[in-house]
Parts: structure tokens; sequence; C-alpha cells
């Protein structure tokens, strides 16, 4: 009844929540800062590695919006933290200027990120 969510008790929201993604640098080593949003974008331009997160807190979750580049056939590794479904990570939608979406979400009692891949959206 105050109009503002409760940080100590379960929230009600009536009209959707959004976070303003947030672009990551393309390096050898994709850094994220999960502070910054629960949404973040990178476009490869080469095989990269997708870092463990920073600033991780128990039981948040995480999306990444993954882009091949023009050429495609970019690769993806994974920090030691993301943890996938039958122990094997994803290959990813090696097509030119595909996406794909990683969800993670930290479980922090494990020490992982409990991650899956939703392939080809573009």
């Amino acid at each position: 009844s105050l109009g503002v969510a409760l940080l100590d008790q379960a929230n009600v929201f009536t009209k959707a929540q959004a976070v303003t993604p947030v672009a990551l640098t393309d390096a050898a080593s994709i850094a994220t800062d999960a502070s910054l949003s629960n949404t973040f974008t990178v476009t490869l331009g080469g095989n990269r590695t997708l870092a463990n997160p920073t600033n991780l807190q128990d039981g948040v979750i995480l999306n990444w919006f993954v882009k091949q580049d023009g050429t495609g056939s970019r690769t993806l590794a994974y920090g030691s933290n993301f943890k996938w479904p039958g122990g094997s990570a994803p290959t990813l939608t090696t097509t030119a200027n595909a996406t794909d979406m990683i969800t993670g979400q930290y479980v922090a009692s494990l020490g992982i990120i409990a991650a899956v891949c939703n392939k080809g959206f573009a």
C-alpha cells in the first residue's frame, strides 16, 4: 500500500518490470559486471571466452544476447563457474549475424552459474 517495493517481503507488481541492457566489450575474455544489469549484449569479433561475472548476488538471473559478427563461425568458451545441463557447454549458432541467448542463475551455495542456451534468434 506504500507504492514502493519493500526489500524484506514479497512484492506484487501490477506492471512489467524491465532493466536496460548493457553492451559488453568484445575482447578475448569478455567481462560482465553483474551489478550493472541483468541483461547484456555482445557481438563476437573472434573466438572468445565469457569470463565468470563479477559482483554476483545469490539467486541473480543474468541474460546474455550473443551475436555473431558479419563473418560468423565464432566460438565462445565459458568461465569455470558456468555449468550446463548434462555437463557440456553449448556450441553457438555459427551463421553470420545470428543471435543466441544464454541465461544463468547464480547459486552461491554451489559457486555456480546454472546456465542454458537458447539458439538461433536471427
